[in-house]
């Protein structure tokens, strides 16, 4: 019997571990919504339904596509079923509707042409972006890489719906015949030439038959750039005559055929620094140069033209945008009497943030489309490298006294990259450290930030980090000069570090942490060791260690201790070896060796020595400081890891994953240390790749997550939220 006891002990533990093993975990109903910050991101096109009135979609290069909403008046993300294993869907090269079916929708989707990037892939719809299927390339596609805000390269026949034309960032014209689920190279066209456009020409065509005559626009400043097809596209020939040096940016025609073009001599949406604006009548084979103002080397006035829209209503009302223009600002032309003259809209106006505190800081750039809503051509929008604006005014009459309002309509068109969120256990509820934009104080988390990012902008801030005893106390890694700087007050003021690591200067900013009390930095700026300072930034000293950081996204930390203010750790995920420190950085001393390509480390807070990796190979948790780590059971994929208040009647924090757990891919939480998880979100509720996550130590179940062009998420108890 002594023998037989432990026997039935273990295998009754092996059944159990195995029915846990299959039983999916449970579910909680969770409510997702943004943290407002409205724009944010490159919108790279607009496109108008020609048939619907207010049917209008945005595309995004990082954040997906959006669907305007005219009665609630914000934009519907259409994008977040897609996951983490195709968060490169969420980079729309192209958009595409079909004329007679307002239902239908099309993307062109891909981030990049690297060799580590994704097939690209063409998504479909018949309920306005609701739901989708999708057909995955045998090409890549450039969503967000250069020419990113060219016109539109996907196209369907207005005369025969079955048929699409896809234009791509490098292998040449590829076609559809049956609603965008297979696709094949179209015709002649040069297998190894990048797209700017397709534009079909309704007059050659007959309903229930393939449009005959169709234009494109090759990506090159080298050799001509438009090319015309007269039979459907089999056989592709340059249009004779065309301006050299002249790459398309966007092309329309109007009722009576005329071509209009507008262009630089590159792709952009940087470095354009000349260009045009072209018409092209094919009746007569004659080009007219229609360019409103010729960019010049003179007081380096350089810049190109990007944006086109015609009024259907009224011919010979032309928008054209410039592009780069960066000494005296972009602007945008009309013409009333088809190009013959242009008057300045932007001369005399008036920007109205429409409850976007930040962008009063901030004017329009990268103005590379221009659309006119057809129902109401009164109404003009524009994008720009943070969002769109709009205007209702777009045929009023400029001038001294009498300038344009323009509105920037962006509510819930969240387009940003989240480096870091942290959210203190008092001040304000969460703070953020986003690409571009810098990052925030979100003291509401219902409405943009009052006071707008954080001052003085310095470009990105790639980290983020605050004092467990002294949460007041911030720390901030950025692009500007001094590449750091220091909080007292929560984040309501800034400044930078009085010296700072010349390896910070030289190779990036990194990331830094502070200690629990606050009286200590440490900094791994990019390319370096990590440094130490214990006297707020005034001077920094090298840690002694073996580790050299190459970017900051292969090495996680420094992470500071939650209790002990001597601790710190790092982990290096190219190796896979973890270090910790005990006397305030001056020394970090590799402990143990983990899986390599981990996520974003974290420390526990309420327990000294408590740090939690997550893996590719699950979750992984040290209670002795990263002397020993030990995989917590279940979980078999770990991408991020936080943690939030505790459950009622509980002292161990809730715990938050992006991964794995018993087969099922989504977010979870647990509030008894990773022994049992609820899932918290849905397939449809998957945000694409998350760069980080925290929960509020305030607030049981709420937790945050930081996407990679979607912005900021909240998600909380459904019921709670009611």
């Amino acid at each position: 019997m002594f023998f037989r006891r432990p026997s039935l002990l273990l295998f009754t533990l092996t059944l159990a571990l195995r029915l846990t093993a299959a039983t999916p975990p449970a579910t909680e109903a969770y409510a997702w919504r943004n943290v407002p910050v409205h724009g944010g991101g490159y919108v790279t096109g607009l496109v108008f339904h020609p048939r619907e009135a207010d049917l209008l979609y945005a595309r995004t290069d990082v954040g997906g596509a959006y669907r305007w909403d005219a009665t609630d008046r914000l934009w519907r993300p259409l994008n977040d079923a897609i996951d983490r294993a195709h968060v490169d869907y969420h980079g729309i090269l192209s958009l595409a509707l079909d004329p007679h079916d307002p239902d239908r929708l099309y993307l062109a989707c891909g981030l990049y042409l690297g060799e580590g990037a994704r097939a690209g892939a063409v998504l479909r719809s018949t309920d306005r972006g609701a739901t989708w299927a999708a057909t995955e390339l045998p090409v890549k596609l450039g969503g967000n890489q250069d020419g990113r805000g060219t016109g539109e390269r996907l196209a369907v026949d207005p005369h025969d719906g079955r048929v699409l034309f896809l234009g791509t960032s490098r292998d040449g014209l590829w076609r559809s015949r049956d609603s965008g689920q297979t696709w094949a190279p179209a015709g002649n066209f040069p297998r190894d030439a990048g797209i700017t456009f397709v534009l079909f020409d309704p007059a050659s065509g007959t309903p229930g038959k393939p449009t005959q005559t169709v234009y494109l626009g090759r990506e090159t400043t080298s050799r001509d750039s438009l090319y015309r097809s007269t039979d459907g596209g089999k056989t592709w020939t340059v249009v004779a005559g065309q301006p050299t040096g002249l790459l398309i940016h966007h092309a329309a025609q109007d009722a009576s055929g005329v071509l209009y073009l507008a262009g630089g001599n590159g792709r952009g949406p940087n470095d354009v620094t000349d260009g045009g604006v072209w018409k092209f009548d094919p009746r007569t084979a004659q080009w007219t140069d229609l360019t409103p103002v010729r960019p010049s080397a003179e007081g380096n006035d350089r810049f190109g033209y990007a944006g086109l829209a015609l009024d259907p209503q009224h011919p010979g009302t032309i928008l054209v945008t410039t592009l780069d223009r960066w000494t005296k600002g972009d602007e945008i032309f009309r013409s009333t009497d088809g190009g013959a003259t242009w008057t300045p809209l932007l001369a005399h106006f008036k920007w109205n943030h429409a409850g976007t505190p930040y962008i009063q800081a901030m004017k329009p750039h990268w103005i590379s489309h221009v659309a006119l809503d057809p129902f109401h051509p009164e109404r003009a929008w524009i994008v720009s490298g943070y969002g769109v604006w709009a205007t209702d005014q777009a045929n009023a009459p400029v001038g001294p006294g009498r300038g344009i309002t323009w509105v920037f309509p962006n509510r819930g068109l969240e387009e940003t990259v989240v480096d870091a969120l942290i959210s203190p256990p008092t001040g304000v509820p969460l703070l953020s450290a986003l690409g571009d934009i810098g990052g925030f104080r979100h003291d509401d988390l219902s409405v943009s930030p009052r006071d707008g990012f954080f001052r003085p902008l310095h470009g990105g801030s790639p980290g983020l980090a605050y004092a467990e005893n002294d949460p007041a106390v911030l720390v901030r890694t950025h692009w500007g000069p001094a590449r750091g700087a220091i909080s007292r007050d929560g984040g309501v003021t800034w400044t930078d570090f009085p010296s700072t690591p010349t390896a910070a200067v030289e190779h990036g900013p990194g990331l830094a942490a502070l200690a629990a009390d606050g009286r200590c930095i440490v900094w791994l700026p990019k390319g370096s060791r990590p440094f130490y300072s214990t006297d707020r930034g005034a001077t920094w000293s090298e840690s002694r260690t073996e580790l050299v950081s190459t970017t900051i996204w292969t090495t996680y930390g420094p992470v500071a201790d939650r209790i002990n203010p001597a601790k710190f750790y790092l982990y290096d995920s190219v190796t896979g070896a973890f270090f910790a420190s005990t006397d305030g950085g001056a020394r970090f001393t590799r402990t143990t060796t983990l899986p390599p390509r981990g996520g974003v480390l974290v420390a526990q807070p309420g327990a000294e020595g408590h740090v939690w990796l997550p893996t590719e190979e699950g979750l992984l948790h040290s209670a002795n400081s990263g002397g020993a780590f030990h995989k917590i059971p279940g979980v078999t994929a770990a991408h991020q890891v936080g943690f939030g208040a505790a459950a009622p009647g509980r002292n161990t924090p809730a715990l938050f994953l992006d991964g794995t757990v018993r087969g099922q891919a989504a977010y979870f939480r647990s509030a008894d240390g990773g022994a049992t998880w609820v899932r918290i979100s849905t397939d449809r509720q998957r945000f694409g790749w998350l760069r980080c996550l925290t929960g509020d130590p305030r607030v049981f179940g709420r937790v945050y997550l930081g996407t990679s062009g979607r912005g900021i998420l909240v998600g909380e108890p459904a019921a709670a939220s009611r």
